[in-house]
């Protein structure tokens, strides 16, 4: 996403828990703000911010069982508490500015056997997106986007071998194209992305 919309020309500022010399190579050359997740976290606000797009998340594919607090209290910070105090602290800009807000969820949140915490920090994010987008009504557009697995590299991070599922994941530019396509457009607080939905936006002709 941060490549097409700097490819759009728009003004982008990236942040993410990674150092700058650990972005992908074909990272844009934009500003980035190096930004811990987990705890109260300092993060200078401009006043121009219209469009946000919440993408970070974390989790491990295993039972609670074997879930461990520290894992726990970190997957439910960086997917749930980092997202309601980055909304908190840039709820009067993107007022002023009539802003837009994409929220990264996922399809696990419906119940997903094996990732229990995850499942239920994507459920929470749904819930948050969908009281801020009537709280904000006519002032703040709020989207949540459930999101079927996408080909990245978060499988391997989790622990879970996506090569069992690789024939259905989504491609991540295709899901990129498609969020960025809908944050503008009218549509439910709360919807999701699967294969059925790219094929529909890519015989449209939308988002390319």
């Amino acid at each position: 996403m941060v490549k097409r919309l700097y490819g759009q020309g728009h003004a982008v500022v990236g942040t993410g828990a990674r150092p700058l010399h650990d972005l992908p190579v074909d990272y844009p050359d934009i500003p980035y703000l190096q930004a811990n997740q987990v705890g109260d976290f300092d993060l200078t606000v401009t006043n121009d911010v219209d469009r946000v797009i919440m993408a970070a998340g974390t989790g491990f594919y295993r039972p609670l069982s074997e879930e461990t607090a520290g894992s726990v209290a970190n997957v439910l910070q960086v997917n749930v508490g980092a997202v309601v105090q980055l909304l908190h602290r840039l709820h009067p800009v993107l007022e002023k500015n009539g802003g837009r807000v994409a929220l990264l969820g996922s399809i696990a949140a419906r119940g997903a056997a094996g990732m229990p915490i995850y499942a239920a920090s994507k459920g929470a994010l749904a819930g948050l997106a969908r009281c801020l987008s009537s709280e904000w009504r006519g002032r703040i557009v709020v989207r949540q986007f459930a999101l079927w697995p996408v080909r990245t590299p978060m499988h391997a991070r989790a622990g879970y071998d996506a090569r069992r599922i690789d024939f259905m994941l989504m491609d991540s530019d295709a899901v990129a194209a498609h969020i960025l396509w809908a944050i503008e457009r009218p549509g439910r607080a709360s919807s999701s992305i699967n294969p059925a939905t790219l094929l529909q936006h890519r015989l449209a002709g939308r988002g390319r």
